[in-house]
């Protein structure tokens, strides 16, 4: 029985064949859309990775072992398991930080960087998310979010534009306070996957990957990672941590807790958006949309745009409006959405062309028990480039 090992995201794709990196490069860029240009003519984004596995693993391959970013959304790693379902016959999805996590102390904090941002994860949770800007800023608010660690492995893929340098702008800060650092190399993940292609490791890959998925898998563009989140209840002290994970959709990345169950709205009243629920209170929601807004524009348009909107609304349906409002520490248009059976407090974030909304929604007089989902989603929402 033959097997291969493919490399799949965050910024290249790799097994044991050559592939054009204009292929690579549309498959990648184009992974969220349906159709995208080869060639300048529009073809099926899914033709498209299908040719890219077929050529990245040749033929005769009875199982692919394929490698992708845990946080990677589930309609993401759907389109690369159809794709590799082209080319053989059984696929085993594995994680990426996994493989990262291969060979190295559990208590490691894992940093992981991406074109857009860095991800950083103790154990099994995602602790910060932090939007790339300049190296030198981003080094310092990762070494400000990793704290004092046992020590940190920084996952800097050479296809990642200036993850070498803000790789070793991190380990120099970490090292100045005496925190050990590894940089993995270009291999590391390859090497470690290879561990996992007798039919045991495999298995074991598995039973893990269907347990990360259960929550999100098939709802929506979400990003999937593991860890657990203690059902929220009135009597539970708000100071106690939620457990947060990364969610991206379209050009959007925000910070949700882990186990409540995101889904795509596009019928009803309001705008498409991603709804995202507490496990034990329905009414308890986060609401996410995102339009693209001109390249001039300001938060003061955008409000003017709400203002001009809600005139035409009924008496009532829209309260509390703050065009010049600070929610988590951000510039922010806020308002009231007012329901029979919920409220939704609404903030408008502007970045660049990106309108970022989150809503946080509960029955009246329960708004306590979403603010700190509120909070967390408010001040981790960042526009994702798909440059």
């Amino acid at each position: 029985m033959s097997e291969v090992l493919i490399e799949v995201g965050p910024a290249t794709i790799r097994g044991p064949n050559d592939v054009s990196p204009e292929w690579v490069s549309v498959a990648l860029h184009m992974v969220d859309d349906e159709l995208a240009l080869l060639d300048d003519r529009p073809v099926p984004v899914r033709d498209v990775w299908e040719d890219v596995m077929r050529a990245v693993t040749g033929a005769g391959v009875d199982t692919a072992v394929v490698v992708c970013p845990a946080w990677w959304s589930p309609t993401r790693i759907d389109t690369v398991r159809r794709a590799a379902h082209m080319v053989a016959a059984e696929i085993v999805m594995v994680e990426r930080i996994a493989m990262l996590r291969e060979g190295i102390p559990a208590e490691t904090t894992i940093v992981e960087i991406t074109g857009d941002v860095v991800v950083v994860t103790v154990a099994d949770s995602i602790v910060a998310v932090v939007p790339r800007q300049e190296s030198a800023a981003d080094a310092d608010a990762v070494a400000a979010a990793v704290a004092a660690p046992a020590g940190v492995l920084v996952d800097a893929p050479a296809s990642v534009p200036g993850a070498d340098v803000l790789a070793s702008l991190i380990a120099r800060r970490m090292r100045t306070i005496g925190v050990p650092v590894r940089i993995a190399d270009d291999g590391w993940v390859l090497r470690a996957a290879k561990e996992h292609r007798s039919p045991q490791p495999a298995t074991a890959v598995r039973v893990r990957e269907r347990k990360a998925l259960a929550v999100l898998f098939g709802t929506l563009s979400t990003v999937v990672l593991c860890g657990g989140l203690a059902a929220i209840h009135d009597e539970e002290p708000q100071s106690e941590a939620v457990p947060m994970t990364l969610l991206v959709e379209g050009r959007v990345g925000v910070m949700v807790p882990t186990a409540w169950t995101a889904r795509r709205i596009t019928s009803g009243p309001g705008s498409a958006r991603v709804q995202v629920v507490s496990p034990t209170e329905p009414e308890i929601a986060l609401q996410i949309t995102q339009s693209v807004a001109p390249l001039s524009s300001s938060l003061a348009d955008t409000a003017d745009s709400l203002h001009a909107a809600f005139a035409e609304a009924p008496d009532g349906a829209f309260v509390d409006f703050n065009p010049s409002a600070r929610r988590a520490d951000r510039d922010a248009v806020t308002y009231r959405e007012v329901r029979s059976d919920r409220h939704v407090a609404w903030t408008v974030l502007v970045e660049g062309a990106t309108r970022i909304a989150i809503g946080c929604q509960s029955a009246p007089g329960r708004e306590h028990l979403v603010k700190q989902a509120c909070e967390g989603a408010i001040r981790s929402a960042h526009a994702v480039s798909r440059e």
